[in-house]
């Protein structure tokens, strides 16, 4: 009778009590108990087999929440309730006669369990996956939808409550337990749930105890998410949190977190902000159903591998000395022998191990007995000598490291055996040290070497890809080429040899294809810290961390070849990223812990990190010197040419990609409703709804209050007596409707569906009723996740011919008026339609301009409309838009936002705002760790950046400088050395050509027949040279700008290049420019430019009087010659000369006056 008391938890106990120091503290205390309720419940399962189901799935989820880095204490709250729930089946250990025990009333132990442990399963399975999305989801989400979390989560606690009462009262009946006494102890249980349900409401982070805080000051969490600016800086509070919690040292992790997220777009975080609880939870449980398989697969395996390798020793219960709870026997004889406790000093472990082995050789070679008095035999054998070369003091620190799995310089039983278990199982512990000395340096060259060229081929991809996924491709490698290359670059690097090869490859290629294994499991979909560690396996991160980044890159690759043909879905490199930065952080976390022991040891980090792992966290330590300005403008990278030929056969696209790719039939075709064998069998109030629906929904006293929607109803092949529709809204984001018809007792037929979103938007239940001719169905709607409500109204008509229906209160003032205006409007737009009426593309042309405008303002976070005539503008819009117009008018607009490239981590200088489009860089100024960039907008390129606002800069930037404008993303590390080269040999072409130019000088000659002739001659060399702008062919001045790219001299001034025209020949919009600025020397600029203008058309006038004199007295000569003519008789061969002389005086005077025309033309 008192098997209830002795069954109950420690968290049941605590509450029975009246106190609550136990929640307070027991929330950090999970694993308190839990080894031995695990021994327990393992020993139960055995004699009862069909709990076993249910302690797997527990021990399944206890591993995957103890893998997890940062627990919330609320999900902490959770399990120690699962835990307590596990306590009611431990007391089957007083039911020895198995699933067969018959109770009084002659039923079995199992059958009076059975449906409540499964049950449980299930209960446990679901929770654990509502954590996991949970854990998955940002602060400013906990934040946000606190109270939603809570409504979900709270529901496992009343679960687990009510689970552990009903397996307790089954035991109770089965048991003959007084039921007086039993139902008693669950009444107080029931009373005490809302003792934890209010610690599980309060029970929040400091931090998040402090956005709460922020958030209520602004109005609370639908006020803000409701506002795009509120929401912005919200955005921005965490990140004024987060950068200074980075302000003191240790702030390495934090900075690298910064500028991950620095790279996320503001409609990412909005997304995730709207993401409901319950889809949320949905769309999480295939991911976590694969990450759950893979746990249970790894616990079968450890269950199967309790004994690792032939001739480990068995520990027996009861042991004499540590030595004894050593497994592998040389180390016990070591450990005994050299009288070693708990632990040993790294150092003296590695050395006293390798004299023992070389002792034993030289003891095996003269067959002689060595360390007698131990008490198991040896495993070392000749076959190990060759090992003894590369297990010496030179290599004693990778040796080290390979057992000292903390880093914290002493070995201790537990790391000696974790050790010696993980080796294969043919490989010697003489081989397993060999390969940990010089073998893992080898392997991991080799994938260092891989990794490089995988980098070197994406970017080499990037420039092919379709322009709709260019700025999925460039995010993916601005967030992590950077981080990759400091791990590869600070790896010391040893390549393999022969030998090396033949002893370790069978390993190395064994752990490359186990984790591609895992990862395939998991679809490459790294999503949480306990996810890495079921793919990677216990211990440190550096062990196998390039073979890791090798193949998921090796993915991510495939993935971009794909981008170069296919539009990817937005989220896919995304995910990608996201699946590095998880990997990133574990090797930020190991980062930290090493650097924060170094210093309790009294050692300087840096100089520590030039030793450890091979230098892997050299440059992740300090990677300033590998990213200063000065290295990164010389430095050369390898730009490869990449072709299909030399790569292996693509994979299918549903193979390697997470997500469905982009649609891109054409959007404006809507498919006709074709009905289903199922729908032609429907009967009743079901086969009433089906078919085509289209209308609008109204939001409070807004109607409509977004664009057109149409559904196709369909009778439902996996439900009875249901319908359901699915489709994708204006935004791109996938739905799905189910619904039911039900009918009151007075036979009148309501209809209620709900539409789950698959992302941003929270669930809408609709609930109405169709008119009596079945063409009108209308009412109202709710969405319970944020109190929102309104009415809907739907026909069975054409989207096109729907966007003419009259609106309900046009309809109630005169009904036979509107629907004659209704069937007139709906004609006349039709006879325009197929006459391709001008009048009618202006009408959608100023719908689509309407609609952008209402997409860029949610886009951005504004509130509109703002005033009575926005609000009716917006209303027009929406009526006058099918569906597929809104969704194709969105479509467009992402796509060509899509097209303006984003330079990600680069901020304007002036406005402080990030740079879209153009970038401009100063190629006369830099800092110690980058350039210093500008937006193109006017203001921003006329200020002057001094010390006061850029402390990093040496001296002060001035308008007057050298600029670099590029209209592609420039990566900030790995392309910006050879841009910046490229760069200034642009400018010294185009000073070269700008000064040959003005290198041609006139003549100082007084006599005006000599400058005549210079006149002539300049105007044919300024002519023939092709210093002149590319599109409007007129001679450029200073300042201009010139291409870097073209292989010919390209310059345009600066009124074309604002203008942004198009330009025929090889010069392409996309090039990036240089701005020849005027000589240092030449302040007075404009001045001195039009001095010499001035001085040039003083020669030119007076050549132009000095011909006028000429003129004049030629023909003063002409009139005297014809006079002479009159009076005398000119021989016939006098006047051919005549003549030829004429003739060749108006060529010359004609080919002065063209170049003339030519020169003026030039100068204009």
């Amino acid at each position: 009778m008192g098997y209830i008391g002795t069954m109950m938890s420690p968290l049941t106990a605590a509450v029975g009590s009246g106190t609550m120091s136990f929640l307070q503290s027991g929330t950090n205390t999970i694993v308190d108990g839990l080894p031995e309720l695990l021994k327990v419940l393992q020993d139960v399962a055995a004699v009862h087999p069909f709990i076993a189901l249910a302690v797997g799935a527990f021990k399944v989820a206890i591993e995957l929440d103890l893998k997890r880095r940062e627990n919330d204490r609320k999900i902490v709250l959770l399990f120690l309730e699962m835990r307590d729930m596990m306590y009611a089946l431990a007391e089957l250990q007083n039911v020895q006669d198995g699933p067969s025990h018959l109770g009084k009333d002659g039923k079995t132990i199992q059958e009076r369990l059975q449906g409540h442990v499964n049950l449980m399963q299930q209960d446990i399975k679901e929770c654990a996956n509502a954590c996991d999305a949970y854990a998955k989801k940002k602060l400013l989400h906990k934040v946000l939808r606190a109270l939603r979390w809570d409504d979900v989560l709270q529901i496992f606690i009343r679960r687990f409550s009510k689970r552990r009462a009903d397996i307790e009262f089954a035991l109770a009946v089965h048991l003959g337990v007084n039921i007086d006494i039993a139902q008693r102890k669950l009444d107080t249980l029931d009373a005490k749930m809302d003792v934890i349900i209010d610690y599980f409401r309060d029970t929040v982070s400091p931090e998040q105890r402090d956005l709460a805080a922020f958030v209520h000051k602004r109005g609370g969490e639908e006020a803000v998410l409701e506002d795009g600016l509120l929401l912005r800086s919200l955005c921005k509070e965490r990140s004024a949190t987060m950068s200074s919690s980075a302000s003191g040292s240790g702030s390495r992790s934090r900075t690298k977190t910064l500028r991950r997220e620095s790279t996320m777009d503001f409609q990412a975080a909005r997304a995730d902000l709207l993401d409901d609880p319950e889809i949320a939870i949905a769309n999480n449980y295939e991911t976590f159903e694969r990450k759950f398989r893979m746990q249970q697969s790894q616990l079968a395996d450890e269950m199967r591998r309790i004994i690792h390798h032939q001739g480990d020793r068995v520990i027996s219960a009861v042991t004499a000395g540590p030595h004894d709870r050593i497994i592998d026997p040389d180390l016990s004889n070591i450990w005994k022998e050299m009288r070693w406790r708990g632990n040993v000093k790294a150092r003296h472990f590695v050395l006293a191990l390798r004299d023992y082995c070389l002792e034993k050789l030289d003891k095996l070679r003269k067959n002689e007995q060595t360390f007698t008095d131990c008490d198991y035999p040896t495993l070392i054998t000749e076959q190990d000598e060759w090992t003894l070369e590369y297990i010496n003091v030179t290599r004693l620190q990778a040796i080290i490291e390979a057992f000292d799995d903390d880093a914290s310089g002493f070995i201790t039983v537990g790391e000696a055996n974790a050790f010696t278990t993980a080796r294969p199982a043919d490989w010697s512990l003489l081989h397993w040290m060999a390969y940990w000395a010089v073998g893992w340096q080898m392997a991991m060259t080799h994938y260092v070497v891989q990794i490089d060229h995988l980098l070197d081929k994406m970017f080499a991809v990037k420039s092919h890809v379709l322009p709709a996924n260019r700025r999925f491709v460039e995010r993916y490698l601005d967030s992590v080429w950077s981080l990759i290359t400091e791990l590869t670059t600070g790896f010391r690097r040893a390549e393999w040899n022969d030998a090396m090869r033949e002893n370790f490859q069978s390993y190395v290629v064994d752990e490359e294809n186990r984790m591609r294994e895992r990862l395939e499991t998991i679809r490459y979909d790294i999503d949480a810290a306990d996810t890495l560690i079921l793919v990677t396996g216990p211990g440190r991160i550096e062990k196998n961390v390039f073979v890791l980044l090798y193949l998921l890159l090796q993915r991510d690759l495939e993935i971009m070849r794909l981008a170069r043909t296919t539009v990817l879905h937005k989220d896919e490199l995304w995910d990608s990223a996201n699946t590095l930065e998880w990997v990133f952080q574990a090797i930020n976390d190991r980062y930290h812990n090493l650097e924060n022991l170094f210093k309790q040891q009294n050692h300087e980090p840096t100089q520590q990190f030039k030793v450890f792992a091979f230098e892997m966290f050299n440059y992740w330590h300090d990677p300033s010197s590998l990213w200063s300005f000065d290295r990164l403008r010389e430095v050369r990278y390898g730009d490869p040419v990449f072709t299909d030929a030399d790569e292996p056969s693509r994979h299918p696209p549903h193979v390697i990609l997470n997500h469905p790719v982009e649609n891109m039939d054409d959007p404006l075709v809507s498919p006709e409703f074709v009905p289903s064998a199922e729908d032609l069998n429907a009967e009743g109030p079901l086969q009433t709804i089906l078919g085509h629906w289209c209308g609008y929904v109204g939001k409070e006293d807004v109607y409509p209050s977004e664009p057109m929607i149409s559904l196709e109803l369909h009778v439902s092949t996996s439900k009875a007596h249901q319908f359901v529709a699915s489709g994708v809204d204006p935004t791109g984001t996938r739905w799905r409707l189910l619904g039911t018809a039900e009918q009151d007792l007075d036979g009148d037929t309501t209809y209620i569906f709900t539409i789950t979103y698959a992302a941003r938007f929270w669930p809408r239940r609709f609930r109405g009723t169709l008119s009596r001719d079945g063409r009108v169905f209308s009412g109202t709607w709710s969405c319970a996740s944020r109190n929102e409500d309104g009415t809907f109204y739907l026909k069975k008509l054409s989207c096109d011919v729907m966007r003419f229906w009259p609106s309900l209160d046009v309809l109630d003032m005169n009904k036979p008026k509107a629907l004659w205006r209704f069937a007139i409007h709906a004609i006349h737009d039709e006879v325009r339609r197929r006459l391709f009426s001008r009048s009618r593309l202006r009408e959608r042309e100023a719908t689509r301009l309407r609609y952008i405008q209402l997409i860029r303002a949610d886009m951005e976070g504004t509130s509109l409309p703002e005033t009575e005539a926005e609000l009716q503008a917006m209303k027009r819009c929406f009526l006058s838009m099918t569906p597929a117009e809104a969704r194709y008018y969105r479509m467009v607009y992402e796509y060509r936002h899509r097209l303006a490239p984003k330079h990600y981590g680069v901020t304007c200088a002036h406005c402080r705002n990030g740079v879209i489009g153009a970038r401009i860089i100063c190629l006369d100024c830099h800092t110690a760790r980058g350039t210093l960039d500008f937006c193109d907008r006017s203001e921003c390129l006329a200020v002057v950046i001094g010390p006061d606002r850029r402390v990093d800069l040496p001296s002060p930037h001035l308008p007057s400088h050298r600029l670099l404008k590029v209209r592609k993303v420039v990566h900030r590390h790995r392309e910006l050395g050879g841009t910046y080269r490229a760069a200034h040999d642009a400018l010294l072409r185009a000073e070269e050509a700008l000064l040959d130019a003005n290198a041609l000088g006139f003549s100082q000659a007084g006599d005006p027949l000599e400058e005549a002739r210079d006149a002539e001659v300049l105007a044919q060399r300024i002519v023939s040279r092709e210093v002149s702008c590319i599109r409007c062919l007129s001679r450029v001045t200073r300042p201009c700008w010139y291409c870097i790219e073209c292989e010919d001299d390209a310059f345009l001034c600066t009124t074309c290049e604002a203008s942004n025209p198009g330009i025929k020949g090889k010069h392409k919009p996309m090039h990036s420019l240089v701005l020849c600025q005027l000589p240092p020397g030449e302040s007075k600029a404009e001045g001195n430019h039009s001095v010499w203008l001035g001085a040039l058309e003083d020669r030119f006038n007076k050549m132009q009087r000095f011909s006028t004199l000429r003129l004049d007295a030629l023909e003063r000569k002409i009139d005297t010659l014809a006079n002479h003519t009159s009076t005398s008789h000119p021989s016939s061969s006098d006047e051919k000369r005549l003549e030829q002389r004429l003739d060749t005086l108006d060529g010359r005077m004609q080919k002065i006056e063209d170049m003339l025309s030519m020169l003026l033309t030039k100068l204009s």
